[in-house]
């Protein structure tokens, strides 16, 4: 049974607005030695959309020297621009990262007709492997599963898909068109909780924010379903439900994710790029109950 947890990782910055790669190599190690299967650099939880360029590229060169193929790295390239997004990629693919991953263009709503023009052109011009990035809260948006599916038997390096849903039926539609055709495409969730749900539909995982924080537990509960553990399994999924809180402490939840790492000694601060709200003292009271009604320390 395939099941893997990526971790879409936070990007931390110092007070100054530089990247604190200290910091950031200890993530990454952190992530690596308890577990996780891979990484994403530049998703969502990374503040990309508040990064400039050269920034991005030095992030996306840091991280693949850094993880150095120790698990599956795979740089989120998104763009409102095209060529950014292809003179990107190739960057990444060049350089030694084994994917990117690519939302559809936002601000305004593009039908299926479009999209598949869209992901057909980058396709053609990224010479690696591409996942589609599904996440319509922030792009207004879904991408369906018979675009998906057209796409990935026209572009073998089309070869997954990120589905941030906060249910499971666009995936599991998904999971039934698309792996019924191509049973190697990978469909991960991208929401924490729908992990075991995602698996047992014939999905391939998460790539889950959580992890970030406490990828010790994302790791135990993906080595439940390989040992085929039922016990392990709801342990796993009953931990996580009450993990998700974390992502209610506040709107926007990154500087929660942050803080925590901070607290657990990951990161040195849990600055964010601009405007981005910083972690309160009521937040870190909040964090840190959660965190020890688990018995995370």
């Amino acid at each position: 049974m395939n099941a893997a947890y990526l971790t879409p990782a936070i990007t931390l910055f110092n007070e100054d607005g530089t990247l604190d790669l200290v910091s950031q190599e200890r993530l990454f190690n952190n992530l690596i030695d308890q577990g996780v299967d891979g990484i994403l650099v530049e998703g969502s939880s990374s503040e990309f959309f508040a990064m400039p360029m050269d920034q991005r590229r030095e992030m996306a060169k840091f991280a693949i020297e850094t993880v150095d193929h120790r698990v599956k790295l795979i740089i989120g390239t998104s763009h409102m621009v095209a060529d950014e997004i292809v003179s990107f990629s190739n960057f990444c693919l060049d350089a030694g990262a084994d994917a990117v991953m690519i939302l559809p263009p936002y601000y305004f709503h593009f039908d299926a007709a479009a999209l598949l023009q869209y992901y057909d052109r980058l396709a053609q011009q990224i010479h690696g492997n591409i996942y589609i990035y599904n996440f319509p809260d922030n792009t207004g948006y879904t991408i369906p599963p018979e675009t998906v599916l057209a796409l990935a038997k026209i572009h073998p390096n089309i070869v997954g898909m990120k589905d941030t849903v906060a249910g499971m039926d666009h995936t599991r539609e998904l999971i039934k068109v698309v792996k019924s055709h191509i049973p190697q495409f990978e469909i991960y969730s991208g929401f924490d909780d729908n992990f075991a749900h995602n698996v047992l539909s014939g999905g391939d995982g998460c790539i889950g924010a959580l992890s970030n924080v406490v990828p010790e537990v994302c790791a135990a509960w993906v080595r439940a379903f390989r040992e085929n553990d039922l016990a392990g399994i709801a342990k796993g999924q009953q931990i996580i439900d009450r993990l998700m809180d974390l992502y209610t402490v506040r709107s926007p939840f990154l500087p929660v994710i942050k803080e925590a790492c901070r607290l657990r000694g990951i990161a040195a601060t849990s600055v964010g790029t601009f405007p981005m709200p910083s972690a309160t003292v009521e937040d870190d009271a909040r964090i840190l109950e959660l965190l020890n009604r688990e018995g995370i320390q």
